[in-house]
């Protein structure tokens, strides 16, 4: 199986294979423009290749000194008539330089000899090698693009884009010559033309992203449509060659010349110039509408360097010689397009488009401007000491001291002047980011909410950083919760403060991999660090105070065009530590309004609580009841209540334990007693109040669980019958009542089979069983709070202990219950209790 690396490096070689191709094609072009050969000093009309009409007659060369001027037709060579450019160049071949060769010239309708002097061959002037030059520029920057980004499809396309630009500089412009090598590139560059119009047009409709991709119009959707059907946009690169054939049999058909610019049909021009006018107005649509702001900006710049590299190409290379039919302005419309390749390599480099990164530091520059500056005063030393050579000044024994200083004082200044406009070129970003996290660091001095520091550190710091996104943990008790950040991200992560040691040890900011020997010593490191890598982060920040350690902040990779300097990181640990103290600032604020918040409702909830509580218990005929209800903190669970009993004129007392603490006990203690109340006023039958209470609460446990935190109720049901010793009793997860006989006694209740707390099931089915008390016998109902209140020694009061200090209990309901309130009071010595007490007594008056 091939690794992947070989497969990348394999798929960059088949990407560069075209390219490479176009370069020796265009390498064999240039060699046949400046390889010294026999030349006579013609240069031939490309326009019309076949007819070998004279366009240009070099200066003093052979032809030029016996007579021949443009406009000449060359007939013969070496006494030989020409039926092909490929003859004539075979004739020249034979000779050596400086041997006359006879020509016939055709020139005003007459025909006549001359002796040409042969020369070194000179076709290839300065302007071909600057369009040379430039070709090369194209091409270095494709194949730079595509060797960086080969899966890309905008780089792609760009690569081909520069190689057909090449093709056409330095194949379709050249001057036509006599070699074997003259049809073969030109006929590239003819090729070259054809498809360079759609290159264009299909890679600024791709980039810097498919416009098809953040525009809805109609257009937009049907080049999406054609993308779809095909990827490689073939449509728009059959109309070129179309329109060239259609234009080439027009001529043939219709007998009429053909409209040429140097040597290619005009009409092909012309769709070049309508195809790179779409592009252009396709990139101008991504500079004003792109959503992300740095691909606007770079598409903005590529824009303005495209438009003004070729709009003079289409006036004067175009334009021009369709309407003043004339070529001598061509080579200024080539020279702007020199600004298409530098402009967009400059916009990868400043705004990284195509998701190319290129690291530039600050000492490469400075030296390369240090050396700029340093060869300016070499070149002005020189210049002064011809220019004063020989003179008076020059001959003072203070000229070379006083030069000295000269330059020692205007060296340094001059340097920084010119470090200043570098800094502002290549780095504008790093500049405009030093300026912006001073001002976020002052501006979180200020603050105390929390929302401006986390809108700060996750949403504008990753633009002045360049990396795709940053995130925010919080420490909440013993995990670290995300607090702003991609969904990407683990929502939370154990807090260890082995991890925090590291951090303050390496300077509060690290790279992800740095935490390498941390993670092989802690399992909990490796895994927080295996997590934050899948999710593509590479730096990791400590938010800590000196008091407290707040929470961690997560950078992606950078993507910006240089490493961040020591200056940056300086300034990011600031921030960070800024943001560290404005963020305990608020955790404290929250923290002290959350509690005084908690406090109040609290009192609220306790007030409410107690209002539920019946201050005293109206007892049904023939019994004397009590009750009391002691909650282990401010609000408690535990609640006792009258109803309507199960026939007319009795009473019977419900007492209850919530399975919940604090808050969410409460708020189903409440929900408890409303439910009971409401449906005893219409169903009195305990085993039907019992059902419907627990199919009410079983659906409010479901329903509200994240309130409740799905809590469910122990019940006791007592119903006491009047004038009677009968006493019906249902539980539902409280422990069995005791009953203190006359004689000492002491007797548990039965229990009923089915004894599950309301709402814990859906059904359920509760009995309700009946006991007899006599005279002089003492019910006690209890919660398990009772027996499981615990001392000072962790010793729990217990079930023994709960029948002794019954059995020495008075016999009065009120004085039993304030007897075992002490005894558990004694028991406890102050200590904190874990749950809520209920006790309710109960004796027949009678």
């Amino acid at each position: 199986m091939m690794c992947p690396m070989l497969r990348i490096q394999r798929r960059t070689a088949v990407q560069l294979v075209p390219g490479m191709v176009a370069f020796l094609i265009a390498a064999l072009s240039v060699a046949d423009m400046f390889l010294p050969r026999p030349y006579d000093g013609v240069v031939l009309e490309s326009d019309s290749p076949q007819a070998r009409v004279v366009r240009q007659v070099v200066p003093g060369s052979g032809a030029d000194r016996a007579g021949i001027r443009p406009g000449d037709v060359i007939v013969g060579v070496d006494r030989t008539f020409l039926d092909d450019k490929i003859n004539a160049q075979e004739l020249l071949n034979r000779h050596r330089f400086g041997e006359r060769v006879a020509y016939l010239i055709r020139s005003a309708g007459h025909i006549f000899e001359v002796e040409v002097e042969l020369g070194r061959r000179t076709v290839g002037d300065a302007s071909y090698l600057l369009a040379c030059l430039l070709a090369l520029t194209f091409f270095l920057v494709g194949s730079f693009v595509v060797v960086r980004q080969p899966r890309l499809p905008a780089a792609r396309v760009f690569a081909t884009m520069c190689s057909l630009f090449m093709l056409f500089l330095v194949c379709r412009l050249r001057p036509a010559s006599y070699s074997w090598i003259d049809s073969l590139v030109l006929t590239t560059g003819t090729v070259a033309l054809l498809f360079l119009p759609a290159a264009f047009l299909h890679f600024f409709l791709i980039f810097p992203r498919p416009i098809w991709e953040w525009r809805r119009d109609p257009i937009a959707r049907f080049l999406g449509w054609i993308n779809s059907w095909s990827r490689r946009m073939v449509p728009i690169y059959l109309l070129p060659p179309a329109v060239y054939v259609a234009t080439v049999a027009w001529s043939t058909l219709s007998d009429r010349d053909l409209a040429l610019i140097s040597g290619a049909p005009a009409a092909n021009w012309w769709v070049m110039v309508g195809y790179m006018m779409v592009g252009l107005g396709a990139l101008f649509l991504a500079s004003r509408h792109l959503p992300e702001v740095q691909l606007r900006r770079g598409a903005g710049l590529v824009f303005l360097g495209t438009l003004f590299g070729v709009v003079p190409f289409f006036v004067l290379a175009v334009a021009f010689p369709s309407f003043l039919h004339t070529e001598r302005f061509l080579f200024y419309g080539v020279v702007p397009l020199i600004l298409v390749p530098i402009t967009f390599a400059y916009a990868i480099i400043r705004f990284q488009l195509l998701d190319i990164r290129v690291i530039l530091r600050k000492s490469l520059l400075y030296t390369v401007s240090t050396a700029l500056v340093t060869a300016v005063y070499a070149l002005g030393i020189a210049s002064f000491n011809v220019l004063f050579r020989g003179t008076q000044l020059a001959a003072s024994p203070f000229f070379p001291v006083v030069f000295a200083l000269a330059i020692v004082l205007l060296f340094e200044p001059l340097r920084h002047r010119v470090q200043g406009p570098v800094d502002r070129f290549f780095f504008a970003e790093r500049l405009h980011l030093q300026r912006a996290m001073v001002d976020m660091g002052e501006a979180f001095t200020s603050e105390f909410e929390i929302e401006p520091v986390v809108s700060q550190l996750v949403e504008r710091l990753p633009a002045l950083l360049g990396v795709r996104f940053a995130g925010l943990y919080l420490i909440d008790r013993n995990r670290l919760v995300r607090a702003a950040g991609p969904v990407d991200l683990p929502q939370e992560l154990p807090s260890l403060n082995i991890l925090y040691d590291h951090l303050k040890r390496q300077g509060s900011l690290v790279r992800l991999d740095a935490l390498a020997p941390l993670r092989l010593l802690s399992r909990e490191v490796h895994e927080i660090g295996s997590q934050l890598a899948a999710a593509a982060v590479e730096v990791v920040g400590l938010l800590a105070s000196t008091r407290r350690t707040v929470g961690l902040m997560v950078l992606s990779s950078t993507s910006g065009q240089t490493t961040l300097e020591q200056e940056e990181i300086d300034l990011l640990r600031g921030l960070l530590n800024q943001a560290s103290i404005a963020l305990e600032t608020h955790l404290l604020l929250d923290e002290r309004a959350r509690q005084a918040e908690f406090d109040r409702e609290l009192k609220i909830a306790a007030s409410i609580q107690s209002a539920l509580i019946p201050a005293a218990l109206s007892s049904a005929d023939g019994w004397v009841m009590a009750a009391v209800c002691r909650p282990a903190r401010e609000i408690g669970g535990d609640f006792y209540t009258e109803l309507p009993g199960p026939a007319t004129g009795q009473r019977a007392l419900v007492y209850g334990d919530v399975s919940g603490k604090s808050i969410s006990g409460a708020l189903m203690m409440m929900a408890a007693h409303e439910v009971l109340h409401s449906l005893a006023l219409t169903h009195r039958d305990p085993e039907e109040l019992l059902r419907l209470a627990n199919a009410r609460l079983h659906a409010l446990r479901r329903r509200e669980r994240g309130v409740h935190g799905g809590s469910f109720v122990a019940i006791g049901y007592l119903a006491f019958i009047p004038e009677s010793g009968t006493v019906r009793y249902s539980l539902a997860g409280q422990p069995p009542p005791l009953v203190r006989r006359a004689g000492g006694r002491i007797e548990e209740l039965r229990m009923p089979d089915h004894r599950v707390p309301l709402g814990a099931l859906r059904f359920g089915g509760h009995q309700v069983l009946s006991t007899s008390l006599g005279p002089d016998d003492l019910l006690l109902a209890y919660s398990d709070g009772v027996v499981d209140a615990v001392s000072p020694e962790g010793e729990f009061f217990g079930h023994d202990r709960l029948l002794r200090v019954l059995d020495e209990c008075p016999g009065e309901p009120a004085e039993a219950v304030n007897w075992l309130i002490e005894a558990l009071e004694d028991f406890t010595r102050g200590h904190t209790p874990y749950d809520d007490v209920t006790l309710v007594a109960a004796r027949r008056s009678g």
